[in-house]
């Protein structure tokens, strides 16, 4: 009697509960989602996003915005600076579930025009704090990969990730390329023009005199732009640019005309100074004399000091007759201290120094040719500073007796720093290059084993051969550093001894299912490298699985008996996954009893 009692409420209920959808969403729901995230919608989707019984899951919201991941990850952008409380809790700022006509980014009380931008990493001073969030924040600025692939499956969609904070992400090099050093090092936030962190001294040509008035366009003369497209983003300000770059400065006359057509030579600083073309020293007039003796002044001696070469000199007195002047070396000291050859075959200073300046020297790649260390490739292209860098230990060579020999005749100790011999540190790479993979490939002796002197990039390596890992499939397309990532932030690449196994760069896709499987542990008793999904090695029969697919079993689709399902990663994620393993296999296990339980207990 109880049974037959206990029938209507039973019946009641499931009349309730079968309503419709509208009528459970009205009771579980908490509202509608967003437009973007309809597609979320009902009571089967809910732990898509949320972990069962718990909040919103931050693992969830990543495993679909893999790009705010990659932030959180790194720790840069907004997302990556954010506190671990607020990483773990994107309900935060993106409030869902509040209609579908809700914006998901909270800005809080002054808006968008009040975030603070700071919060990113990227104060915004000077002329960037008056600019428009859509000047800079547009699809066409976008220099992350992931991001322009995710506007390009979802066009139309609106971002804020994806920019770099780099001036030339930005702006268009109104230089075109004629500075190496960043924007920053002259110019700042508040205009391009002045630019106050430039110093013309510092370019090896100091403006002294008369050249301080001078305005910049009359040496920096203007240049037409006839490479840039019209269509260029950034659009450039102006289609001319200034010229910079190497303007030659060695003498009065690459920049100004001879108005005595060579009559007085090519050093007009022997008579005209820096000040004034005007103010005329008489230099040429008191030592006209000179010309008629055995050593007429050329160059740069027109202006030495009489005393610094005829004295007197303390306990010296001065002498006019009999000096030495045969070579250089009677009255200069060796400025390279000893690191030159000496003179061969009556060749002397001026073959590589004129009598005009010291520098620049006249030295070509020929001449370096004929050296023990001729240029080859990318090193034709090397500044020469960059090998023959500067040491100051250089002037302990220069003997004590020279040093005071100078002082006495009030000559400055002029002695080149430069280091120029290099031998044996060139007989190896390492010997002017840094090891940027820090000794990973010692065993295979020389840099030259992998790289070429046309360029560093230039790499003669087969990784077929060369490793014990030949690349098949899909690894062929795969970038370097994909594989050879940094073990920490800012070193080197990892070669030597990186991991073979694929759960070592590929995530597992079935979250431990087959850990320990008899004949599955391997991703390869299953997948190849030509493509992760199809074609598969699997088939549905021992040693993969006791279940053969016979009968209509054959033609259902894998995806109709292997449902989604949530689970955890091994580092406690939570993740969607197929469902392979610990499925039923028996009919009751898959299939509703049309029998209504008649047969129970007749099976074979």
């Amino acid at each position: 009697m109880v049974r037959r009692r206990g029938w209507p409420w039973i019946t009641a209920m499931m009349l309730f509960l079968c309503s419709g959808t509208a009528a459970r969403a009205d009771v579980f729901s908490p509202g509608d989602l967003a437009r973007v995230h309809a597609h979320l919608s009902g009571l089967s989707n809910c732990t898509k996003c949320h972990d069962q019984g718990e909040q919103l899951s931050t693992q969830k919201c990543t495993s679909c915005h893999t790009e705010i991941g990659a932030e959180l990850g790194s720790r840069r952008g907004f997302h990556g600076k954010l506190t671990a409380a607020q990483q773990n809790a994107c309900q935060g700022c993106h409030h869902e579930h509040q209609g579908k006509d809700t914006s998901l980014i909270d800005w809080g009380a002054r808006g968008e025009a009040g975030f603070e931008h700071a919060a990113t990493g990227f104060a915004l001073k000077g002329k960037h704090a008056a600019a428009a969030c859509t000047s800079c924040h547009q699809p066409k600025r976008v220099r992350e990969t992931p991001i322009l692939k995710l506007l390009e499956a979802h066009p139309g969609q609106k971002t804020f990730l994806g920019l770099q904070t780099a001036c030339a992400s930005c702006h268009f090099d109104e230089h075109r390329g004629q500075m190496d050093a960043p924007c920053q090092t002259c110019h700042d936030e508040k205009g391009w023009k002045p630019a106050p962190g430039f110093n013309h001294a510092e370019t090896g040509f100091a403006l002294k005199g008369a050249h301080q008035r001078v305005a910049c366009e009359k040496c920096h003369q203007a240049e037409k732009d006839a490479t840039t497209p019209a269509s260029a983003f950034p659009a450039p300000v102006s289609m001319t640019f200034a010229k910079f770059g190497e303007l030659p400065h060695s003498s009065c006359a690459d920049c100004h005309a001879d108005p005595h057509h060579g009559q007085f030579g090519a050093r007009c600083e022997s008579c005209h100074v820096v000040d004034s073309w005007k103010k005329v020293r008489n230099a040429a007039t008191e030592r006209a004399f000179h010309d008629k003796t055995r050593f007429p002044l050329k160059g740069a001696h027109a202006d030495v000091e009489c005393a610094s070469c005829h004295g007197p000199f303390p306990g010296q007195r001065a002498v006019f007759r009999g000096l030495q002047h045969d070579t250089c070396t009677d009255c200069h000291a060796d400025a390279h201290v000893g690191q030159i050859d000496e003179p061969k075959a009556g060749a002397t200073c001026d073959r590589c120094h004129g009598l005009d300046a010291f520098l620049p020297a006249k030295f070509e790649p020929a001449d370096h040719a004929k050296t023990k260390y001729p240029l080859e490739g990318a090193h034709q292209a090397a500044a020469c500073n960059g090998c023959h860098v500067q040491q100051a230990a250089l002037l302990q060579r220069v003997p004590a007796k020279v040093k005071q020999t100078l002082e006495q005749r009030r000559r400055p100790l002029a002695f080149s720093l430069a280091v120029f011999d290099l031998m044996p540190r060139t007989q190896k790479c390492d010997g002017c290059h840094a090891d940027v993979h820090n000794g990973q490939f010692a065993a295979r002796g020389t840099c030259s084993a992998c790289h070429q002197v046309s360029s560093f990039h230039a790499v003669a390596f087969d990784h077929d051969k060369d490793t014990s890992f030949p690349l098949t499939g899909k690894h062929r397309g795969a970038q370097c550093d994909g594989c050879h990532a940094p073990e920490r932030p800012g070193g080197p690449s990892r070669y030597k001894g990186t991991p073979r196994a694929c759960e070592s760069c590929h995530a597992d896709a079935h979250a431990g299912q087959f850990a320990g499987q008899p004949g599955a542990s391997r991703c390869d008793a299953c997948h190849t490298t030509e493509d992760f999904h199809k074609p598969s090695l699997f088939k549905h029969e021992p040693p993969f699985t006791a279940f053969l697919l016979r009968g209509r079993h054959a033609e259902v689709a894998c995806a109709r008996c292997h449902q989604p399902v949530a689970a955890r990663t091994a580092s406690g994620a939570s993740v969607q996954v197929q469902r392979f393993t610990a499925l039923p296999i028996t009919c009751a296990g898959c299939h509703a009893d049309p029998h209504g339980g008649q047969f129970r207990g007749m099976e074979p």
